[in-house]
Parts: C-alpha cells; sequence; structure tokens
C-alpha cells in the first residue's frame, strides 16, 4: 500500500535531506514523498523546523530549475523560487528520495497561481466585469495550455518521478486565493457561481463554437450580477442552485458556457494525464471534481489516474460511508488515497482509530499531511500505526 507524505523542499533542506528521510522512512515508517515541485503562495508554521519557524511563501513558483527547451512553445517564464541554491537543488533532493528506497511524487500546483496572472493578463481568469483574477490561471488561455504541457514534460524529463500528482488544473471557484478578504454581507451561491465563472476571450470563443454569443452572454450575466450583488439576498436565495436553476438560466445560455468550460479543462488535465502516463509515471489527482464549478467530467478525467488522494471525514463508525460515496464517484479501477492531518488528533490511539477505521472501509493508500507543518511526535504517531501499509 502507498503511504506518503506531502513534503515541501525547504522542509528537508533545512533540516537535512538524509535526516529528514530518516524520519520519513524509519520514524514514520512511510514508502513514499509526495514533494512539491511547483506550489502557490501560503505562510508556513513550521514547528520542527531547526532553520526558521516560519517560511514566507512566494507567489506561486516552481522549485526546480526549468529546462529551458521544454518552454520555447509558450512564452510564460516561470519564477524560480529563491530558496533553489544550485541548478541541482531538486536533482540532489530527488536522488536522495530514491536512494533511500521511497517512491517519489512529483506534487504539482497549476492554474493557482498569484504570479503568473498579474504578469500575463492573457492567461488569467476574467470577470464579467472584464477584470483580471489576480489568484487563478485560466485553463482555457493558450498560454496557460502550453505551461502546462511543459511543465509535465519537464517534470517528466528532468526527474523521472513514479508518481505525478497534479492539483488546481481544471478553473476554481470563485473565492480560491482570496488573501484577508474582507466579504461583509451574504453572497448567494448562484452569484457566486456566476462571479466564478471565466469571461476572457478564449472562454467566449470556445462557447461560440457551441453556437453561443459570448459576449452578449458575459454583458447579460454583468448587468444581472449588478443588480443581484447591490440587493440583500433572501434566504431561499441562499441555497445552491438547482439544476434546473442552471439549466434554464439565461435562457438556456448559462448551460451552454458549462458546457463549454467542461471540454475545455477536461481536455487539457487528460492531456497532463497522458503525458505522465507516457513517461512512464502513475498520475494521481486532487482537488474538486464538480463539474459546474470546476470543469470536469469526473468519469474522463479520473479514467486514466490511478489513485485520487482526498479528505475522508467523520467518525470512525462513519468512513465507511464517506469512501462508498467517494467510491461511487469514481470509475471502479480508480484507487482512493485517504489524505490525513496527524496533528488534528488528541493522540496516537486517536490517530490509530481514525487509520484502522479507513484502512477497513477499503481505502488504498494514505496521505499524510504535511511533513513540515506538524511535529516530530506527530511523525512518531503515524510510525505506531505503519502495520496498516507494511
Amino acid at each position: 500500500m502507498r503511504a506518503t507524505i506531502y513534503t515541501y523542499p525547504w522542509d528537508l533542506t533545512d533540516e537535512g535531506i538524509d535526516s529528514a528521510l530518516d524520519t520519513i522512512a524509519h520514524t514514520a515508517g512511510l514508502n513514499s514523498v509526495s514533494l512539491a515541485q511547483s506550489y502557490h503562495v501560503s505562510t508556513y508554521f513550521l514547528p520542527h523546523n531547526p532553520r526558521r519557524p516560519l517560511y514566507w511563501g512566494e507567489e506561486g513558483a516552481l522549485y526546480f530549475q526549468p529546462s529551458a527547451a521544454f518552454y520555447d512553445e509558450s512564452p510564460i517564464a516561470p519564477l524560480v523560487s529563491n530558496v533553489i541554491d544550485g541548478p541541482d537543488y531538486m536533482r540532489r533532493i530527488a536522488n536522495k528520495i530514491r536512494e533511500r528506497g521511497l517512491d517519489l511524487t512529483s506534487w504539482l500546483v497549476f492554474n493557482y497561481n498569484h504570479y503568473l496572472p498579474q504578469r500575463y493578463p492573457d492567461a488569467a481568469k476574467h470577470d464579467p466585469f472584464g477584470h483580471l483574477n489576480f489568484a487563478q490561471l485560466c485553463p482555457a488561455s493558450p498560454l496557460v495550455r502550453d505551461y502546462a504541457r511543459a511543465l509535465c514534460r519537464d517534470i517528466a524529463a528532468q526527474f523521472q518521478p513514479d508518481e505525478i500528482n497534479l492539483e488546481s488544473l481544471g478553473y476554481l471557484h470563485f473565492s480560491y486565493g482570496f488573501r484577508n478578504p474582507k466579504v461583509g454581507v451574504k453572497i448567494t451561491p448562484f452569484c457566486e457561481l456566476l462571479m466564478g465563472l471565466c469571461y476572457c476571450q478564449h472562454c467566449l470563443q470556445r462557447a461560440g463554437a457551441l453556437g453561443l454569443d459570448g459576449e452578449s452572454f458575459r454583458a447579460e450575466v454583468a448587468e444581472y450580477l449588478a443588480r443581484e450583488l447591490a440587493a440583500e439576498p433572501a434566504p431561499e436565495d441562499m441555497q445552491p442552485p438547482s439544476a434546473e436553476c442552471l439549466t434554464t438560466a439565461f435562457s438556456g445560455r448559462l448551460q451552454t458556457f458549462l458546457d463549454a468550460r467542461v471540454e475545455t479543462a477536461t481536455s487539457l488535465v487528460e492531456e497532463a494525464i497522458a503525458i505522465a502516463n507516457q513517461s512512464g509515471a502513475r498520475a494521481s489527482f486532487f482537488g474538486g471534481r464538480d463539474r459546474t464549478v470546476n470543469g470536469l467530467d469526473s468519469d474522463r478525467v479520473l479514467r486514466n489516474v490511478y489513485m485520487v488522494n482526498a479528505g475522508v471525514g467523520g467518525e470512525p463508525g462513519a468512513l465507511a460511508a464517506s469512501v462508498r460515496t467517494l467510491r461511487d464517484e469514481f470509475p471502479a479501477d480508480t484507487d482512493l488515497s485517504a489524505i490525513v492531518n496527524p496533528g488534528s488528533f488528541a493522540d496516537s490511539d486517536a490517530l490509530g482509530t481514525h487509520l484502522t477505521a479507513l484502512s477497513q472501509a477499503g481505502i488504498n493508500g494514505y496521505a499524510f499531511y504535511n511533513y513540515g507543518l506538524i511535529r516530530r511526535a506527530h511523525l512518531e504517531w503515524v510510525g505506531t500505526h505503519r502495520h496498516l501499509w507494511k
């Protein structure tokens, strides 16, 4: 059974790569490292880091030196992290992971990015009023599609990972990436949905291929939102929009627009999966798979994905039902890995009860979150229960 731990590269280099891998392999008893190589901005509290208790992350960076040849087809120049101390920074980490007999998963974040939208407006999502989203890239943009393919090919060629974990490659929710948000009123779920759609020229053109006058639709949505956002919503308006609402809204044009997004986002994920598989790596998936919000056809996306990483919530007695519900959303041969935060449990026994219940529910792997964000005691707790995957 695959038992991995999400890890940031600075977790390993700050502590010393050999020492950190000793902890992962021996103390925690894990057999895989899911290593962030492309990641979004955050501020990180690092309780057992010997160098710093806080790491102030960058706006959306690569944690390796990209190979220029792979990006010839894309004018996007990604941000390369300032933690890199030389051209072999990431290769040194990857090689040591392999030397320990651990699997290497390349953990890649794509469209959640604060750096690139500010520098490449044609790559950013646009709201219906024409304003850029400075936290999200649009999967309809040729710039974004070229960059995503280049990143996958570069990772596969440089590091030959056992697995490539794809995150945020579809469309993202309206508020994804808000920083210190100030939202003082209620916004209806329907308005959030409309605000979270992308109305860039590329999305409008793709909708046009399905017979939709995209510009007219965008203008009508903007007019509707200008009116609705200014008004106090009624209690019944705070319910998620029904399937009937989505089908009939804007004289059926919203549904046409949503259909265009599904082909846009799903095809990009399929291309990334194909690149991973063709390189000899397994492809895994993390993130929302909502057809309306994320634009993803779950069946197509997961058809060639060997495993989905997902949180499985609930009390131990309810975990079996949660696992069944998740599995019902997957193709029959797609495995499920449960994301577990050891730091959220009271003690080792409570963690063990949860892990055992997940095992009995029939999960196929564990993905522990996150090496640098939990304490050494939590890693020891994990190791206590290694019999579940050994």
